[in-house]
């Protein structure tokens, strides 16, 4: 059995594994690239920490018979996991290991858009002393779509400042102190309400290009749209038009549909649009909740039980 990770994943979590399946052996990615044994006969990948790179990815995706891979990530759409379904491999995430981190900057996101924090620091680099109208989050109604582990804990953060909480998701399932809760079918009905539509949900076909122009002609010119879900969730001419007649106060992106956006783009400089590098699950306690994870599933996957978080891939 051999285990695709990178060095420091290893250096963290290879002797706790060793000690549950002494027979393992490693091919470690390097921080320069190499590898410390040929990966081609891999069938165990960890797509996590210091491995999540192109170079990682691109081997894995040449293994002939992958058997098991598991990803810190929490949605599995793109390439890598189009490639393991094709493979036949069973494939887990760690849902929620970056819940506390990502919802936290959810609410940054919402903090700096009512509170003008980007103006403010502004007038800082210039040396102005000018005081600005600031808004209260007590009276607003922000729309979380997706109630997942990142979700729910955005509307338990938002609610502790008073806000009224609009929510939506495929199951019936209620979340605590979400006000109206609704599928997509109810999108449209909700939108017109938000003062902060909050994208939390995985790229699904269902997903895809969800908010368009007619979902951000339902949404209030003074409205926020924050997305910390995936890019392809938001159909980008659409937005930048909608930003650019005034028809939304602001974007604050997380995640884009191209990673790294590109330099060129004129969404850069639009002083309504707040675009941080795909970073809102970024924290010293992320890989180690990983990495427990794994573990737990490594002890699972060599007694033949159940894995955790295991994806189930949506029928053809």
């Amino acid at each position: 059995m051999k285990v695709a990770a990178g060095r420091e994943f290893f250096v963290r979590f290879g002797e706790a594994a060793q000690a549950l399946v002494p027979e393992l052996d490693w091919s470690l990615i390097e921080s320069d690239g190499s590898w410390s044994a040929p990966p081609d006969d891999c069938d165990l990948i960890v797509l996590a920490g210091d491995a999540y790179r192109k170079a990682f990815i691109d081997a894995m995706i040449q293994l002939p018979q992958p058997r098991w891979a598991h990803t810190e990530d929490a949605g599995t759409d793109g390439r890598f996991y189009d490639a393991m379904r094709a493979k036949g491999a069973l494939v887990s995430h760690s849902p929620g290991t970056n819940a506390p981190e990502v919802a936290e900057f959810a609410v940054g996101f919402v903090l700096w858009s009512a509170k003008r924090f980007g103006e403010l620091s502004a007038r800082q680099r210039q040396h102005r002393w000018q005081e600005l109208g600031l808004e209260s989050l007590s009276d607003k109604t922000a729309l979380v779509i997706g109630l997942g582990a990142i979700g729910s804990r955005i509307v338990t953060m938002l609610t502790g400042f008073g806000m009224r909480i609009l929510g939506i998701r495929q199951s019936a399932q209620p979340v605590v102190g979400v006000e109206q809760q609704g599928t997509l079918a109810d999108l449209h009905r909700f939108l017109p309400e938000a003062d902060f539509v909050i994208l939390a949900t995985p790229a699904t076909p269902q997903t895809r290009g969800l908010i368009g122009a007619d979902e951000l002609a339902l949404m209030k010119s003074s409205a926020t749209l924050i997305n910390i879900a995936r890019g392809v969730i938001v159909d980008m001419t659409a937005l930048k038009e909608a930003l650019r007649a005034g028809r939304l106060r602001h974007a604050c992106l997380d995640v884009l549909p191209t990673e790294p956006w590109p330099a060129d783009d004129d969404l850069w400089d639009m002083s309504n649009v707040f675009i941080t590098p795909h970073t809102a699950s970024t924290s010293p306690l992320y890989l180690p909740r990983v990495g427990e994870l794994w573990l737990d599933n490594l002890r699972r996957y060599v007694r033949g039980e159940e894995l955790r978080y295991r994806v189930a891939w949506p029928r053809e």
